[in-house]
Formats: structure tokens, C-alpha cells, sequence
């Protein structure tokens, strides 16, 4: 089983990195004493029920194909890359926008002792996510689609990847029932009950070192309510959809019904 290899000591890059302002996303242990300053206490308890929820599923896929290749669409720093190495991934590569995490990614890689061969990072947006990556048996998607003006264009590029498993997580809005819209004939109304609020997040944010809990910047993000989510995953082609349920103690928006995590498969 995959070990981490954490360095007793912290490189002059990786220090010039946790001196910086740009702030962390995860609270990264780098050695007994010093761990990344993740702001705040919602991120890291929203980090703990995604790994809770998520752990014993990939374990299950990942017992079942020991040279499973996996992709972590919007990484970040990589920290759930981490994790999938060490659940049993054979390698894994990691995306991301914004080249502030590219840059900590590859150096908390470093810091772990482990290979770049095992663990690759990919600097691009999720809809310029290379072709030739190839196909993976584990795709996350995981706080991703909520925060893009195109989020069923990045679930398409996530099956474009995806020859096996797929773990999608997004923040959902509340309203569940059906909505009243025209659709091209004065006076005739339909109902649906899939829907998208669009939210604009602001151009200050629009910056490699802008807020990494935040979309790029400047956009109208979409966010799904749990029937959107679900028929989206359907269309672009998952299938043996299931929600992972949260359970007490896991952060409040799971329990709320804000949040959701859905696995699936490529059909």
C-alpha cells in the first residue's frame, strides 16, 4: 500500500508558498508542527465529510482494479490526489486553473516523496482539459461544477475521461419543486423540476491569486438543484447514478440537503 513519505523539513519554495497571502484551500500537515493555514473551520469540515462520504466507495473500486489510473478535475492543490494514491490509485493526475495550485501541488508532491510518474499535475481549465490524457477508471468531480458558466460542458469532459467510476459533488440550491416556462408558443406553459440559479461571482476574483475558494472570476456560475445535478449526469452519459448519503456529524450542508455527492458510471 501507497505510503506517504512526508519530508522532515520544508523547502525554500514551499516556505516562500505558507508566507504568501494567497490563501490555502487545505490544511496540509507538512511536518509535526507546521500544517497550511486553511481559513477558517467550514472548508476543513466540508473537506472531512467529502472524504468520509467518498473513502469507502473509491476503496471499493480501487480494491477491484489495482492498476486503476484516476483524475481529479479541478484539484486544487491536490490534496484529494493524495488521497486516492493512497486508497490505492496506481497513478493519478490532477487539473487545475489557476497556476497558484499547479505550482503548490507540484511541490507538496515533492514535499510527500512521491514520483511524478504517480502523481502528475495539468495546469488548464476544465473545458481545456487535454484529450490525450486518456481514459480513466476514477474521475472526481468534486466542488467544481457550481462555480463555471458551462458546468454540463465539464461533466462531458469528465465522460470524455471516464471509463469507469465517477464521483460528482456540487452545492445545490433549495427549491425542488417544479418550475413554470414558455417554450415558443404565446400562452402555453411547461413544468420542470430540473433547474439552474445563476450566481455572478465578481471580476476581482478573476486572478491566479483571487479567492481558490471561489470560481475563476468574473463569471455567472450555475448551480444545480438535486434534479438538475442528477439529469445532467444522465445526459452526458452516467449511468447507476447513486447518492451518497451523509450521516450525523458530517458538515451541515450535506445533512441540509445544500450539498450532494453523486457516484455514477460511464455508460
Amino acid at each position: 500500500m501507497f505510503k506517504l513519505k512526508r519530508s522532515p523539513k520544508i523547502s525554500a519554495a514551499l516556505k516562500a508558498e505558507l508566507d504568501s497571502d494567497a490563501a490555502w484551500m487545505y490544511p496540509w500537515q507538512l511536518t509535526e508542527d507546521v500544517v497550511a493555514p486553511c481559513p477558517g473551520t467550514e472548508l476543513p469540515d466540508v473537506h472531512r465529510t467529502r472524504l468520509e462520504m467518498m473513502e469507502p466507495h473509491v476503496r471499493r473500486w480501487l480494491a477491484a482494479n489495482p492498476q486503476a489510473r484516476a483524475l481529479d478535475l479541478g484539484c486544487c492543490e491536490g490534496w484529494f490526489a493524495h488521497r486516492l494514491l493512497e486508497w490505492g490509485a496506481d497513478s493519478v493526475v490532477g487539473v487545475d486553473v489557476r497556476y497558484v495550485n499547479i505550482r503548490r501541488a507540484e511541490l507538496l508532491r515533492d514535499h510527500y516523496g512521491i514520483s511524478p510518474e504517480r502523481l502528475r499535475f495539468v495546469h488548464a481549465g476544465v473545458h481545456d482539459t487535454p484529450a490525450d490524457l486518456g481514459e480513466f477508471d476514477i474521475v472526481l468531480v468534486l466542488g467544481l461544477i457550481y462555480h463555471l458558466e458551462d458546468p454540463i460542458g465539464a461533466l462531458r469532459v469528465a465522460r470524455r475521461h471516464a471509463r469507469g467510476h465517477v464521483l460528482v459533488e456540487s452545492q445545490l440550491t433549495e427549491l425542488n419543486g417544479p418550475i413554470r416556462h414558455g417554450l415558443g408558443v404565446a400562452g402555453e406553459f411547461h413544468e420542470t423540476h430540473t433547474h439552474w440559479v445563476a450566481v455572478h461571482e465578481p471580476d476581482e476574483w478573476q486572478t491566479d491569486e483571487g479567492n481558490v475558494t471561489a470560481s475563476y472570476g468574473g463569471i455567472y456560475s450555475m448551480i444545480p438543484n438535486k434534479a438538475g445535478l442528477l439529469g445532467a449526469m444522465q445526459v452526458v452519459g452516467f449511468g447507476d447514478l447513486h447518492i451518497l448519503e451523509a450521516s450525523e456529524g458530517h458538515n451541515a450542508q450535506y445533512t441540509g440537503g445544500h450539498r450532494l455527492m453523486v457516484a455514477g458510471c460511464a455508460i
